[in-house]
């Protein structure tokens, strides 16, 4: 009998991550449309709002410029912000990276494909091909006008990229239950429609539109003319020469700024950046979505959902694994019946399903204890000790065998007329080469500088006040370049330089070089969600033996977290610290759910403390670390 294969979360998630990519497609295929019918010819009204036509194939085509940008989020797709300790490290580490080259390509290309549809779309008025006619007796000339409409699409490319990899937009973040449990507060609040959350998010995009725009027509003629207009002229000369019959001619003085061409960069910047700006907001909008399929769990039609989930949660790719959790937190406080069948699946050759749930998910909750420790006690790399190196021996120059008296020891006397007249000259050599005649010049000089710094010190008592000789003295200096380094770190230009607080923290409590967010509250949610099911669900008992661990597991984390921000010494790059800072939204968040999952798990139970193995002592610790009063 052939063994059934057990299905793998990614046969599961990778359906549903293709039907929200082909959703988020067909949205922005509308806007696509849109721009197509603003960018057309006006002559022709029933080819304009025909869909089929010709509006219909400068929709595709500008689509193209829209799938650059969901292909490139594709590739670097990861669930979870940065963790770096200041703005300067995250550009340190991520500027020479591949990821960085491939965003500006792709940036690039769409901004190219973009100006090649809209020169071939706008009507023949706007004069943006590439030869100017000119009258009837004149050659053709090279057209500045497209030329400067391309620089600027190339800037505005350049300046997306930028905004990209600093907003990190690469980025997702799936939706997180706040300090709630579904199974003691009722269902959890559902997530909204993409649709509603694109709504939301229109004002900001549309602000943000407006004012790159608005930036660009400003400044980018000034940027054109001062660094590309001679470069960007020479290559455009150079392919229009391969097909039109065009003189070299020299580049004009005056730029082509008429207030037509200003106000369609303007015009034509609005659509690029909101083409750029929708894509990749309704990318991660329904990219980030519950991992669910029909209100269902993804793992729901597997013939095997429990072991499905648990490939999910052990695998090694970032972005599987925090869906996977994200599907168990769900599973945990929605869905009953996905429950009971995690209850009571008891008998899998790697243990029951229970067990490697708490098991991983305790992991990913205990591993903060241990980036904590690892961050106050850094692990020194341990010595390699020396290899033994073997020479072989070289051959031997001399027959002769090798003198064993002391080679340091007095030579014999001369005993030949030659040897006394060697000894001689070797004598009166060596009194020129270690006569000690240069000691008197040495000591010279050392007594003209040690009188140079008797008069100097004299000097400067008489030349200088006491503040003047302080702030000119070693340690003086070093206090005025502190003053000047503070002073710089306090301006806008030294923010990006801060290694401030709460990005430290988060640093060490969430993860690096990606927060581990998503995954450390849904395994917190999940297990306390679970534990207080099983008092009613769990027919075998097999989760309240466990309960002793996590509520212990809790209260270690809890503490060694508050205690690190606590103690935690503020960097002396954080000139803006105050002590509402220790504070973080992040690490609150995480702290506040563990307290109120350790909370409903000492209320509920409680009353079986002695039957659990656990003791007053610890319950009244485990209240007091929750923050709540222990029962009268």
């Amino acid at each position: 009998m052939a063994s059934l294969r057990t299905p793998l979360y990614r046969e599961f998630l990778t359906p549903a991550l293709h039907r929200r990519f082909t959703s988020a497609a067909l949205i922005t295929l509308v806007v696509c449309y849109a721009e197509a019918v603003l960018v057309a010819d006006k002559c022709s009204i029933f080819w304009f709002w025909f869909p089929v036509g010709p509006a219909g194939i400068r929709t595709l085509l500008l689509f193209l410029s829209a799938l650059s940008i969901f292909v490139l989020r594709v590739a670097q797709l990861h669930l979870g912000i940065r963790t770096t300790a200041s703005p300067f490290e995250t550009f340190t580490i991520y500027l020479f990276r591949l990821n960085t080259v491939q965003t500006l390509g792709w940036y690039l290309f769409s901004a190219w494909w973009f100006s090649e549809v809209y020169m071939w779309s706008v009507p023949e008025s706007a004069n943006l091909g590439w030869v100017a006619a000119g009258k009837a007796w004149e050659r053709k000339r090279l057209n500045e006008r497209p030329i400067y409409l391309r620089s600027v699409f190339f800037m505005l490319a350049i300046l997306q990229s930028g905004s990209h990899l600093y907003y990190d937009y690469d980025s997702g973040s799936l939706p997180v239950t706040r300090a709630k449990t579904g199974a003691s507060s009722g269902q959890p609040r559902k997530q909204e429609h993409p649709i509603f959350q694109m709504k939301a998010l229109l004002p900001n995009l549309s602000r943000k539109t407006g004012i790159q725009a608005a930036g660009m027509a400003f400044w980018g003629p000034i940027i054109y003319t001062l660094f590309i207009r001679r470069a960007a002229w020479s290559l455009s000369l150079y392919f229009a020469a391969l097909l039109w019959d065009v003189p070299a001619s020299q580049l004009s003085y005056i730029p082509p700024y008429h207030y037509s061409l200003i106000l369609r960069s303007f015009t034509s910047s609005v659509l690029l950046i909101t083409l750029w700006e929708f894509s990749n907001a309704i990318f991660s909008t329904y990219l980030t979505q519950e991992p669910l399929k029909r209100e269902q769990p993804l793992t729901s039609d597997s013939k095997d959902p429990n072991a499905s989930l648990l490939n999910g949660l052990k695998a090694k790719r970032e972005t599987v694994r925090t869906f996977a959790f994200c599907e168990l937190a769900l599973i945990s406080q929605r869905f009953a019946a996905r429950r009971k069948a995690i209850f009571a699946d008891i008998d899998r050759p790697t243990g029951s399903a229970w067990n490697q749930i708490m098991t991983l998910c305790l992991g990913n909750i205990l591993a903060i204890s241990n980036r904590i420790t690892e961050f106050q006690n850094p692990t020194t790399k341990s010595a390699v000790p020396p290899q033994r190196i073997t020479i072989e021996s070289l051959p031997s120059i001399s027959s002769a065998p090798l003198r064993q008296e002391s080679i340091f020891s007095n030579t014999r006397p001369p005993a030949t007329t030659r040897e006394k007249i060697e000894s001689s000259v070797g004598i009166i050599a060596k009194s020129y080469g270690q006569s000690p005649q240069p000691a008197k010049p040495l000591k010279f000089l050392e007594s003209q500088r040690a009188e140079g710094e008797k008069y100097l010190g004299v000097a400067r008592q008489k030349l200088l006040t006491q503040s003047q000789q302080e702030s000119l003295s070693s340690s003086g200096l070093l206090a005025q370049y502190n003053a000047y380094l503070i002073r710089f770190l306090q301006t806008p230009f030294g923010r990006p330089f801060r290694r401030t607080f709460k990005r430290r923290v988060s640093t060490v409590v969430l993860g690096s070089p990606v927060s581990e967010l998503n995954s450390i509250i849904d395994s917190v949610n999940g297990l306390t969600a679970l534990a207080l099911a099983s008092l009613t669900e769990d027919n075998y008992g097999k989760v309240a033996k466990d309960v002793p661990l996590l509520i212990q597991a809790f209260v270690s984390v809890i503490q060694s977290v508050e205690g690190f921000v606590k103690t935690l010494p503020v960097h002396w790059t954080d000139v803006e610290f105050s002590e509402s800072d220790r504070r973080g939204e992040e690490v609150d968040l995480v702290v506040g759910s563990m307290k109120v999952g350790l909370k409903e798990m000492v209320d509920a139970f409680g009353k079986y403390a002695t039957e659990l193995g656990l003791t007053e002592m610890d319950i009244e610790a485990a209240r007091r670390v929750a923050g709540v009063e222990a029962d009268e």
